[in-house]
């Protein structure tokens, strides 16, 4: 008589969280900061988002605070690029 096999359950694979931005977020903070509450904001969510379950969610969160650190830093660049110019006219 044989016995059958023990198998473990399959636990469904997760891909990895998205990266949360945090560190455009602070780039928010230095450059232009009336857009860090945004960033912050969207960049704590990615985390509790992926956690229950809302993939794209979290994906959107990221992208979203990326995407204001960006915008932070070019115009950040621009003010110190205007302020410069205008020093030394």
């Amino acid at each position: 008589m044989t016995q059958p096999e023990l198998t473990t359950p399959q636990t469904p694979q997760y891909p990895p969280p998205p990266s949360s931005n945090v560190g455009w977020a602070v780039v928010t903070v230095v450059f232009f900061w009336p857009l860090a509450f945004a960033a912050f904001s969207n960049a704590l969510k990615v985390f509790p988002r992926w956690y229950n379950g809302d993939l794209d969610g979290a994906r959107a969160a990221s992208a979203r605070a990326r995407t204001l650190g960006i915008i932070a830093l070019c115009l950040g660049g621009l003010f110190t690029a205007w302020c410069l110019a205008s020093a030394f006219v």
